[in-house]
């Protein structure tokens, strides 16, 4: 009779043991035929394609005080399919080995609903590190354009890049007189993000030619985005004083084996200042990879339906935030913060602002 207690306990601890593995399985289960649905759970608005035609125009722009050719693509509501005279504008950045084609995906949408996107190409950081060259060279490429003298030289881009738009408008060339200056938003992913970031507030006293805001920008969306030094975060993040928008994902990792982790991309969302100082809000999506929040087609793997999926949740959630923030809208805001986009998210999915 006593033998049968810790024979009673073993059947009793393999059965409570099985239970909670199927319990788990079942969870993981779930959640992959979550994750293989290529749809939202709950569409909005604000991901679907707006009323607007878009147009399509390239530019060979060129700074000529600095001998730097700027090339960039305007994705902008037709004429014809508007009667509203002008619309905010959003600028955007590529990353490390990027072009003008770089957020196209984000613009068109933004540009469906009644923005204008200007999308830079950053000549000696753009998709000349590696188009033609063998597989050899391409990394050490990336690498060595990876500095303080491209960083410095795309922050000038965009400035100028504004300057431009400024003259293009006075001198009544479309589409930019449609655009609105007092309503601007800056935007990039990876390389781009950190001249997001360079641009609208961020500080370093070591690198103070690399940094300097541009008091124009008055919303910011940072895709990829990563505190590279860590050095005083606080001090470097602390005075950004616009809304930003933070979007990441768990696999969005190292590039070029530069270290970069998670955390790191989450950095200048946890080190900036909320509420008063403008809304931050951060979006990671728990499968994204780096290349899916670059805004353009994928080609270096096979794409899958949760990349739609994710591609599909930044739509909805940028255009919300630039609703929001360059138009003012109150119900976009509100979708935005008081749980309806939060819904449309799978398990493990995180949104959050302060």
């Amino acid at each position: 009779m006593k033998k049968a207690f810790p024979v009673l306990w073993r059947y009793a601890l393999v059965v409570m043991t099985s239970c909670a593995l199927a319990f788990f399985i079942s969870q993981n289960i779930a959640h992959a035929a979550e994750y293989s649905n290529a749809e939202i759970t709950k569409p909005s608005i604000y991901g679907v394609a707006g009323p607007f035609v878009v147009q399509t125009l390239d530019l060979a722009w060129r700074d000529e005080s600095r001998n730097r050719d700027i090339p960039i693509r305007v994705e902008f509501p037709s004429a014809e399919s508007s009667a509203k005279k002008t619309f905010p504008l959003i600028v955007f950045s590529h990353g490390l080995g990027g072009s003008r084609e770089g957020g196209v995906m984000w613009g068109r949408h933004w540009a469906s609903h009644g923005f204008i996107a200007v999308h830079a190409q950053h000549v000696g950081s753009d998709e000349t590190l590696w188009k033609g060259l063998k597989l050899r060279e391409i990394i050490p490429n990336m690498k060595r354009a990876m500095s303080l003298e491209n960083a410095t030289a795309r922050t000038a881009d965009i400035k100028w890049m504004l300057d431009e738009i400024t003259r293009q408008q006075h001198a009544g060339r479309a589409p930019f007189t449609n655009v609105d200056l007092g309503h601007i938003g800056m935007s990039g992913h990876s390389f781009g993000g950190q001249t997001t970031f360079a641009v609208i507030g961020q500080t370093n006293p070591l690198l103070p030619n690399m940094f300097g805001r541009d008091d124009r920008i008055t919303a910011a969306i940072a895709f990829s985005p990563n505190a590279r030094s860590k050095m005083a975060l606080d001090k470097q993040y602390g005075s950004i004083s616009l809304p930003v928008l933070s979007i990441t994902g768990r696999n969005d990792g190292s590039i070029l084996d530069d270290g970069t982790k998670l955390e790191d991309r989450w950095l200048p969302y946890q080190t900036m200042t909320g509420g008063n100082s403008g809304h931050k809000y951060l979006l990671s999506f728990v499968d994204g990879d780096h290349m899916v929040f670059g805004g353009h087609p994928i080609t270096r793997r096979p794409e899958t339906n949760r990349d739609r999926q994710i591609q599909a949740g930044v739509k909805a959630s940028t255009l919300a935030f630039w609703k929001a923030t360059l138009n003012d809208d109150s119900a976009a805001k509100k979708w935005l913060e008081q749980g309806d986009f939060k819904a449309t998210l799978v398990f493990a999915d995180v949104f959050e602002f302060k």
